[in-house]
């Protein structure tokens, strides 16, 4: 879980606050340097490395207000594109701008530049015998941010291109799949669509039922902490809420086969599910998949009026649908020694197909061209599959053909 929790925070405060701690102690260096041995640098140094102190002030002052006239705009610019996701893609899209290392990285990079050239200016003395690098540095560091700029305005006009918005989003919920279902080693993971059998273990009669003490969105739970935690104690864990479900005070996130509620409480199994106002996408597959439907549910609105955005995401949700199809199941499965450790609850292949394109087909229902792109995407789901999956594509194209307009559809196909 603290894995989880440093990667989800990872982007917001650290990367900031590393390049600031590490402009920091570069500007108590330079000082030191500067004030203790400035003799030995002028015989160390070339001298068109050294300058005045006068000289150094002026420069590292120029530096920390044109820093600040760039973060200043960094921030205007990021406004603006948080705006545009909101307003043209999806909210649930902002978070993917605002945490992407990029961004943050930039924003880092000023702060740091600013903050070298503070610390500089405070510190730096007129009474100095000696010339020094304080301002050298400092315009070395003045060059790396403008290198940095011109990076992110790239960046960012990159970002706001729903093309590469879309692709983004499908390739980090293919990497959620992954990462959901690596095992370690020892460690069998099995998707079933039944839930195991416990008959015949020695435990199976003992239980004990872990409540949730906040309301909100199961964001992260840390199977490998209970996998671990029911090797232990001999004991398997029933989690009961899928990731991404929302739950309220009361509600029984697990259910513990082998422990007594009394040693439960010693446990604290609390720390092993966070649960907080938003989804996440760290282990939230259906998260990214929903981020798709809205962003193509936008571009069919009369609003915005774009299917060719429309019919691009389309065929991406099936590319991402076809991965997911080959884990079918209504729970996940981890084995150690044929003894199953933990059953958790998941959403099945049947809810995920009707959830992602139900919305699509009820606002795309007049357009002929929404109607085949998501056939195709059916066609890319069943391609190649198993037949359970082919046979359930097969049903819902049913239902896909008996929510469109077909008086429209079919006054259209006449035109053209």
């Amino acid at each position: 879980m603290k894995n989880f929790l440093f990667q989800l925070k990872m982007n917001i405060w650290v990367i900031p606050s590393l390049y600031c701690t590490m402009a920091s102690l570069l500007a108590f260096g330079v000082i030191y340097i500067d004030t203790v041995h400035g003799k030995k640098m002028e015989e160390l140094l070339p001298a068109t490395l050294l300058i005045s102190v006068e000289l150094s002030q002026t420069i590292l002052a120029t530096i920390a207000a044109a820093l600040l006239t760039m973060v200043t705009i960094t921030f205007s610019t990021i406004m603006v594109v948080l705006t545009t996701y909101s307003t043209q893609f999806s909210p649930r899209t902002l978070s993917d701008f605002i945490t992407n290392k990029v961004t943050m990285r930039v924003l880092g990079v000023y702060m740091g530049g600013f903050l070298y050239s503070i610390l500089a200016l405070l510190f730096m003395r007129e009474e100095l015998p000696y010339e020094v690098i304080a301002g050298p540095i400092g315009v070395v560091i003045a060059i790396v941010c403008l290198a940095f700029f011109a990076y992110f305005i790239h960046h960012v006009s990159s970002s706001i291109q729903v093309s590469n918005l879309i692709n983004d989003v499908t390739n980090s919920t293919l990497k959620t799949l992954r990462d959901r279902l690596q095992s370690k080693k020892g460690e069998i993971i099995k998707i079933t669509e039944d839930r195991p059998s416990l008959e015949g273990q020695k435990h199976r009669h003992k239980t004990a039922n872990l409540k949730n003490d906040k309301l909100g969105y199961i964001q992260l739970i840390d199977y490998r902490q209970l996998y671990e935690l029911a090797e232990k104690h001999d004991a398997v864990v029933v989690v009961n809420y899928p990731v991404g479900s929302f739950v309220k005070p009361g509600d029984s996130l697990f259910c513990i086969y082998g422990l007594s509620e009394d040693r439960l409480e010693r446990l604290h199994l609390h720390k092993y599910v966070k649960i907080g106002n938003d989804r996440t996408m760290l282990q939230d597959v259906e998260l990214g998949i929903r981020k798709i439907v809205e962003v193509t549910l936008r571009a069919i609105s009369p609003a915005l009026n774009d299917p060719n955005t429309a019919i691009d995401c389309i065929f991406h949700l099936g590319r991402l649908l076809h991965e997911v199809s080959k884990h079918d199941g209504k729970y996940l499965n981890f084995y150690h020694d044929k003894q199953v450790r933990i059953i958790a609850a998941q959403t099945n292949f049947d809810d995920i197909l009707y959830t992602t394109f139900y919305q699509i087909c009820h606002y795309g229902k007049d357009d002929v061209s929404i109607l085949l792109a998501v056939y195709e995407a059916l066609f890319a789901i069943g391609d190649n599959n198993e037949l359970s999956i082919r046979r359930k594509v097969i049903q819902f194209s049913k239902y896909v053909d008996h929510n469109f307009n077909h008086v429209s559809l079919h006054e259209r196909i006449f035109l053209i």
